[in-house]
């Protein structure tokens, strides 16, 4: 239960991050601030808390004589963790002006976070090649790998929006994703026949009793990734359908029309309009009569001599 509990929380961190991330393009410059505040110090929170349970894991692990590699495993996820911290201060210090780190150096640190956590996960594949833990492993790899894309792509293109949006929808994925590899692993969701076998908080491993057996809990796991990923489309084309009709309707209330270039082009009298032809030249010429009223006179020329009346 405790590892239900774990993996829950670390996904709902994650969703409300993702949360975030996607709602800062759509606000006005001056709630921007108080989000990124929000950004910034859920990111510095959920990194401590993933410190706190790496140190935990070392130090129950040490008293314990049965796993003698248990006590190393946490302390692989300390890299990634410390420079999720190291950006979420950053940004921090920044927004207090104690700092000056521009948007891009801040992405920077990011992607070399979701790159350490990218290797951190593909080095933890080759634990157990055996265990159905490794499939669900193997699929988180897809949202870390997007957001590593999206913050790179961010730092190329600082002012468009739609890196950092898809950047949300994988944390969003990666959030749901560990919540359903908590449900899977550590209660009676796990595919039947499989059972878990515990050594440490960090060292357990999956097994199911056949090769078929191992197949069809495979296939469950990426069916299950599947259903989470066509349900977040859904979700997040409907959140961007939001948004973009939200700021069409700002710009359509900022347009204002060109009043004064209208009124002067009404009040322009063209005293003169020529009318050519192949044959026949005629001339519209507009005089006052002795009322003060516009009188249009046609004048008609032909090759080049005038008619007399």
């Amino acid at each position: 239960m405790a590892g239900l509990f774990t993996y829950s929380f670390a996904g709902v961190g994650f969703l409300a991050i993702a949360a975030l991330e996607s709602l800062s393009p759509s606000l006005p410059s001056t709630a921007r601030p108080s989000l990124l505040f929000l950004r910034f110090f859920s990111t510095g929170v959920l990194s401590l808390l993933f410190l706190a349970y790496s140190f935990f894991s070392t130090i129950s692990a040490l008293f314990s004589h049965d796993d003698p590699i248990g006590a190393s495993l946490p302390l692989s996820t300390l890299a990634a963790s410390s420079l999720f911290l190291l950006y979420s201060l950053c940004g921090l210090l920044s927004l207090r002006s104690l700092l000056p780190v521009p948007l891009e150096l801040l992405d920077l640190l990011l992607l070399f976070a979701f790159s350490q956590e990218l290797l951190l996960l593909r080095l933890g594949l080759r634990k157990d090649t055996d265990g159905l833990e490794h499939r669900y492993t193997e699929l988180l790899l897809v949202p870390v790998l997007i957001c590593a894309i999206c913050t790179l792509l961010s730092i190329a293109r600082p002012r468009h929006a739609s890196p950092r949006f898809i950047r949300a929808a994988a944390l969003a994925l990666h959030g749901t994703w560990l919540i359903q590899m908590g449900f899977s692993f550590f209660s009676s969701a796990m595919a039947h026949g499989c059972n878990l076998q515990t050594r440490s908080r960090t060292n357990f491993t999956i097994q199911c009793p056949g090769h078929a057996e191992s197949h069809r809990a495979s296939a469950i796991a990426t069916l299950q990734f599947n259903c989470h990923l066509a349900f977040l489309i859904v979700i997040s084309s409907a959140v961007y359908s939001v948004i973009s009709g939200g700021k069409r309707l700002n710009g359509s209330r900022g347009y204002r029309p060109l009043n004064k270039e209208l009124q002067r082009l009404n009040h322009v009298s063209p005293s003169r309009f020529t009318l050519l032809d192949d044959e026949v030249t005629e001339e519209i010429a507009v005089m006052s009569d002795a009322n003060g009223h516009d009188v249009v006179l046609p004048v008609h020329e032909a090759n080049g001599f005038h008619d007399s009346h």
